[in-house]
């Protein structure tokens, strides 16, 4: 059974850091280089890595809002944080049992302490629980969704920025598919992307395409908040959407998760839920 290790970090520079455009480069960067520190050539292994990856990391935070576009000074001693999600037993372990050893990073010229402000283990089997049939998803960093050439031989990446419920699972399942693996919960995920783009309403949309900057050139990127409600009683359905929705939340959604594109929080509609009217939900045919 596969274990999902997520680490929350905070660092604080001796000096003054100027952080530009998207700092999720930066923080996957401290992440190789913890894991070289940790086992020569670990980090070069992950970073080589072809398809998708057993990492993934969020931007800078500060304040609750992440760092990923614009220029930003980060005075000394001020904490700046990020998540680091591992999936799998031996990598999740050796970055556990190293941490120790570590106690200093450098971002760009500038020194920086780490720490370590709290680790949590779930098991594969933990993500399977039900939450409720309104959701809000928020992406707080942009998210946009690689699509596949269907004619000819064009090569160049097409990205969609819509974060539709179908968008959303089929990246999710793939990286699943890839990292853990499907198992019997999963083997009838094609009939779940069928099911969801006919059952899962998209109820609001509060966002836009924004533009940040990465490796010196533009990305573009979704950002902003998606409200879907679950409008059918089959529970085999629902447990695997909440499944992928519970993994996605750990190790974030669409094209470059791995570096900090589409951070998301999911939230709930329960309490709201009491003081509404609801119509009886469909149910298929």
């Amino acid at each position: 059974m596969s274990l999902i290790f997520v680490f929350n970090f905070g660092v604080r520079s001796s000096s003054p850091i100027v952080l530009s455009g998207f700092t999720g480069s930066v923080t996957m960067s401290i992440l190789l280089n913890v894991l070289n520190t940790i086992e020569p050539g670990l980090g070069d292994e992950v970073h080589a890595r072809r398809g998708p990856k057993p990492v993934s990391v969020t931007p800078f935070m500060r304040g609750g809002r992440v760092l990923f576009r614009g220029v930003y000074v980060a005075p000394p001693g001020e904490e700046l944080r990020f998540r680091v999600t591992v999936v799998g037993e031996s990598l999740g372990l050796k970055l556990l049992n190293g941490l120790e050893g570590v106690r200093g990073v450098r971002i760009g010229s500038v020194d920086a302490s780490l720490e370590v402000l709290g680790v949590e283990v779930f098991r594969v089997d933990d993500l399977w629980r039900v939450g409720g049939d309104r959701f809000r998803i928020e992406f707080l960093s942009p998210v946009r969704f690689a699509k596949r050439s269907t004619m000819g031989r064009r090569r160049k990446v097409r990205f969609d920025f819509c974060p539709s419920i179908v968008n959303i699972l089929f990246t999710t399942v793939n990286h699943y598919s890839s990292v853990v693996g499907v198992g019997e919960g999963l083997r009838s995920w094609p009939y779940l992307l069928r099911w969801a783009y006919n059952y899962v309403y998209m109820r609001d949309l509060r966002g836009r395409v924004v533009a940040t900057r990465h490796a010196g050139r533009p990305e573009l990127g979704f950002i902003g908040s998606v409200e879907f409600e679950v409008r059918s009683k089959r529970q085999s359905r629902i447990q695997q959407l909440w499944h992928l929705l519970n993994y996605a939340e750990l190790i974030n959604v669409g094209t470059g998760r791995s570096m900090g594109f589409g951070v998301i929080r999911i939230t709930t509609n329960q309490a709201q839920k009491q003081h509404e009217a609801q119509e009886p939900p469909v149910e298929e045919q």
